[in-house]
């Protein structure tokens, strides 16, 4: 087991073993779901620390890319049945000590239809950025595989875990009456707000994934592809501002993960240089082509 511990799985099979742990304790039936895919992850990487083949990369990434998607929609009953408590009144109260009040009700005086649209968008990058992203590396820079993965499941594997520990809704459910003005667009607002509403588990607030992940895409194209890196950069500042914007998060959640993006982006980096763990292009990758 201790090879769970090894790149690219460690902090993922880290919440799973937590979680996993967690619900058994409790005697749920998510233990029948969470204690599977750690098994599973576990001889992956029992066969990978054996050889280290690309073929096996990939199986693990694409094990972590699955356990990611179904572990994050498991968590809106999984999480309730044995964290009944939500921290958002700590949170809220954490902005205020740090800031005064939480960045969504400053906004208020700023919303117009218009704006919200264009925030709207924004928030809807993370999920085209991250699939084109999943796929890039799995299909066309091959030798960049295990080091984005790495980071990038670091990123998801400590956030998950900081649903799990700090379960919390967001200002948008929690305090629905700091608000005076609607947020109100057009068709973008209407389908964000639709995804939202029914895609998000409630207890992903801290940290915020939204920011630590379009970071770490972001820091990561700016170490390998400085134009994307440019490209990118406007559009997802305007999806961190709309975080506060559309009252998803706090101020904490997006400063923890923005530090869990500089995290992961280590991670990535120690990844590609350490060459027990990286083993050379020619090695690993001769295959792939």
């Amino acid at each position: 087991m201790n090879k769970l511990l090894d790149p690219p799985l460690r902090y993922f099979s880290i919440y799973l073993g937590a979680v996993s742990a967690i619900e058994i304790a409790h005697l749920t039936v998510w233990s029948l779901l969470f204690c599977p895919m750690l098994a599973g992850m576990a001889g992956l990487a029992r066969r990978y620390s054996r050889q280290r083949s690309w073929g096996l990369l990939a199986a693990i990434c694409v094990s972590l890319a699955v356990g990611m998607n179904v572990s994050y929609q498991a968590m809106a009953g999984a999480i309730p049945a044995v964290r009944s408590v939500r921290f958002d009144a700590q949170l809220l109260a954490l902005d205020r000590l740090l800031i005064g009040e939480t960045p969504s009700v400053w906004l208020e005086r700023w919303i117009s239809p218009p704006l919200t649209e264009l925030m709207s968008a924004c928030y809807l990058l993370l999920m085209p950025l991250l699939l084109v992203s999943l796929l890039r590396y799995f299909f066309r820079r091959r030798e960049l595989l295990g080091e984005f993965y790495t980071g990038l499941f670091a990123v998801y594997g400590l956030g998950f875990l900081g649903y799990l520990l700090v379960p919390a809704a967001g200002p948008w459910l929690a305090y629905p009456e700091l608000f005076n003005v609607k947020l109100s667009g057009g068709a973008i607002t209407a389908f964000n707000q639709a995804m939202v509403e029914q895609g998000s588990n409630k207890v992903d607030v801290w940290p915020s994934l939204h920011v630590a992940v379009t970071l770490y895409i972001l820091g990561f194209a700016g170490r390998h592809h400085r134009l994307e890196f440019w490209v990118l950069l406007l559009p997802i500042l305007g999806l961190w501002i709309a975080t506060f914007y559309l009252r998803y998060h706090y101020f904490v959640d997006v400063l923890s993960g923005l530090a869990l993006a500089g995290f992961g982006l280590y991670e990535a980096r120690r990844h590609a240089d350490h060459p027990a763990i990286n083993p050379s292009k020619k090695d690993t990758y001769a295959n792939a082509v």
